[in-house]
């Protein structure tokens, strides 16, 4: 089977008689009759009913038309897209990565230093292992993950597992962040006990499995799992938290950004600890584009 094959098969479909299509292919009618016979050959179906008024299709011409359509789309979508950056000052990005709320600031600078109306930035936020799946699947060019200190052994195996790197950008402690309606928002640091008497809010990733359950809830004593609200959306979360005296457990680098109202606060405990990093395929050049990301996204990190 040939792509050209599908083609003239859908404009025969399309305009019910093969002169007509023949015609408007820009080829002869016995050939256009040859391709349709050999493709109705090779799947041995038979795709069209030949009658004086032209072709009808079959019940099977018509399974085979929805096919093929959807192939020669495709086909069209993936030359269109690849044609458009094959051009000059293209610019395409994609990456897989933890919610973090600083990330808007970064896609922002990005966008403004690119400075080009052929753009395509591609965010996925989603969970470590769906993160690792698509930098392995290239899917993505580069994924960020945070790990604590606890998790770095298993998905360091995870990642040489998938011919994957983790790179380091920076560690950092844990920070309890709460709204004025909480009592301990005045603290220049939080003792664990401290918390026992107020729900915490968890930035989930889903699914929510062995590895990818929110760290605080298997390592931290004080974090109860039958006193906690589970979210997905950080707007939810900021205004919950603003709104209530419930606390949301995070890195400093995973800061609820701009926030009246809001402070991060150290927990007084130095058991637990996150690395933030970026993960890329094992020996492949990074892209300009996924350099300027990570060189911005540095500079954020850098700046907190």
């Amino acid at each position: 089977m040939q792509i050209n094959q599908l083609r003239y098969f859908i404009e025969v479909a399309r305009t019910g008689s093969m002169n007509q299509a023949a015609s408007n292919l820009f080829i002869s009618q016995p050939n256009l009759s040859k391709a349709i016979v050999n493709l109705e050959e090779e799947f041995k179906i038979k795709i069209f009913d030949r009658t004086n008024r032209g072709v009808k299709l079959t019940k099977e011409g018509k399974d085979f038309l929805t096919y093929a359509t959807y192939i020669i789309n495709q086909i069209d979508n993936l030359e269109k897209i690849y044609s458009d950056l094959s051009q000059e000052n293209g610019f395409k990005l994609e990456v897989s990565s933890m919610k973090l709320y600083t990330l808007g600031i970064v896609l922002s600078e990005v966008y403004k230093k690119v400075n080009n109306k052929k753009v395509k930035i591609s965010l996925k936020e989603t969970h470590k292992e769906k993160i690792i799946e698509d930098v392995s699947t290239m899917k993505s060019e580069i994924g960020i993950i945070a790990l604590s200190n606890m998790q770095e052994r298993v998905f360091k195996g995870v990642l040489e597992n998938r011919d994957l790197e983790f790179n380091p950008i920076c560690k950092d402690k844990i920070y309890i962040y709460i709204g004025k309606n909480n009592p301990l928002y005045n603290n220049d640091v939080i003792k664990p006990e401290e918390l026992n008497e107020f729900i915490c809010v968890h930035l989930v990733e889903e699914p929510i499995n062995a590895l990818t359950y929110s760290v605080e809830l298997d390592l931290l004593g004080f974090s109860h799992k039958d006193r906690a609200i589970y979210l997905n959306d950080k707007e939810t979360i900021t205004q919950f938290v603003l709104e209530t005296n419930a606390y949301v457990i995070a890195s400093g680098f995973n800061k609820i950004e701009n926030v009246s109202g809001i402070r991060a606060i150290p927990l007084e405990d130095d058991s637990v600890h996150f690395t933030v990093g970026w993960i890329k395929r094992r020996k492949e050049e990074l892209s300009d584009e996924a350099k300027l990301f990570l060189e911005i996204l540095l500079e954020n990190m850098r700046n907190m």
